[in-house]
């Protein structure tokens, strides 16, 4: 066995005596850098060693974006709440691209509804907004029967004078150009309106008594 051939660098080994005549080692790099250690065994192995500096900002967004969005797809409520979120401490902002919501109104058409009136005192208001209509609540538009007319608070009605299917397009532009307030009605009477979301519809009287009508009535896309 020749033992004469130079030994490198094991591990234990006391740290090598510097010549006072040579500069010394350069100091540690900072810490936001990184260092590659070489240590030389036996058999002209090398254990390598690559400091570099933890990104924490990393590590914390790759499990967190991916679950993030998945919730806000699957779960609308959380969408809603959770647009954008804010991760780990750079601020970095990613942003949920979520679904629209539904806005149109239904299109359903509501057969046999009655809207009543009352001589003794003032008649009920409609709600033509949902589908059904309701009954307005105070201070909220509403559309209301009074003797053989037809009120709308707003102003957004019009008489559709076409024997043709009311169309959203032909509503708006009646109730565009000939707003009223108020209007005859009977049966067979046609009436375009716009909703409190500006959404166009009609009200077709088909039955008419004493105190109530009966229409069908429908929003129009």
């Amino acid at each position: 066995m020749n033992t004469d051939r130079p030994r490198g660098a094991q591990l234990g080994d006391p740290a090598p005596q510097y010549d006072p005549t040579v500069p010394p080692p350069q100091s540690p790099p900072g810490p936001h850098h990184s260092a590659t250690q070489t240590a030389t065994a036996s058999g002209n192995a090398s254990v390598t060693q690559n400091n570099t500096q933890k990104n924490t900002q990393l590590k914390f967004s790759i499990p967190v974006v991916g679950p993030l969005l998945s919730m806000a797809y699957a779960h609308p409520l959380i969408a809603g709440i959770t647009a954008v979120a804010v991760i780990g401490g750079g601020g970095a902002a990613v942003t949920a691209a979520l679904p629209d919501s539904p806005s149109s109104p239904s299109t359903t058409v509501v057969r046999g509804f009655v809207m009543k009136t009352d001589s003794a005192k003032a008649p009920p208001g409609y709600d033509f907004t949902p589908t059904p209509p309701v009954i307005a609540d105070a201070g909220t538009d509403a559309i209301y029967l009074q003797s053989t007319y037809l009120f709308s608070t707003n102003g957004k009605m019009a008489a559709w004078s076409s024997t043709a299917v009311p169309t959203a397009e032909g509503c708006r532009e009646a109730v565009t150009e000939h707003p009223v307030r108020q209007t005859t009605i009977g049966v067979s009477y046609v009436v375009c309106y716009l909703d409190r979301n500006g959404d166009p519809g009609y009200i077709s009287v088909t039955a008419s008594d004493n105190d109530s009508i009966t229409v069908d009535t429908a929003h129009l896309n």
